[in-house]
């Protein structure tokens, strides 16, 4: 179901009642290409269910209020909210979603300060497939596995 917000193109699926024990994800890049790529990707993987994608920090503040998913992976580069500063206003009453940002660049290279102390996990965009899937099962070790046989620990990546 298409969400648009304030003329931002914004994306509410619908939540699916079968998968009630997948790990829900908004999806956050402003790259239309990375953002189609990983939600095919993680489409493949039964424990994982996206439920919203969002291009800006603004966007996926809005998603968060909205979805309320246990997972946002966020790329750090964003239009008018980056990914840090949405990640503190997404974590900032600490009952938010875990995040995960992402980013082509080394976190140190691009900023001095600690911006991303907030975020749960950072992982470049580079080694994003190999990662993802063990990363979001140390995250969520009771949920992971729930789907049977495909499991997050058994998917191939």
């Amino acid at each position: 179901m298409p969400h648009v917000s304030k003329g931002k193109c914004v994306e509410a699926m619908t939540i699916s009642m079968t998968h009630s024990s997948a790990i829900r994800i908004v999806l956050v890049d402003s790259n239309v290409e990375c953002l189609a790529r990983l939600d095919k990707w993680i489409a493949t993987h039964p424990d994982l269910e996206i439920v919203g994608k969002a291009s800006s920090g603004v966007d996926a503040l809005e998603q968060c209020k909205i979805l309320r998913p246990d997972l946002v992976i966020m790329d750090v580069t964003l239009p008018v909210m980056n990914g840090y500063e949405a990640t503190a206003r997404i974590k900032e009453d600490g009952s938010g979603p875990k995040v995960i940002l992402m980013s082509f660049f080394h976190m140190d290279e691009v900023y001095a300060h600690d911006d991303h102390s907030m975020a749960d996990v950072v992982l470049k965009k580079d080694a994003l497939y190999e990662e993802l899937i063990p990363t979001v099962t140390r995250l969520f070790p009771s949920r992971a596995g729930t789907q049977g046989d495909r499991s997050l620990g058994d998917k191939a990546v």
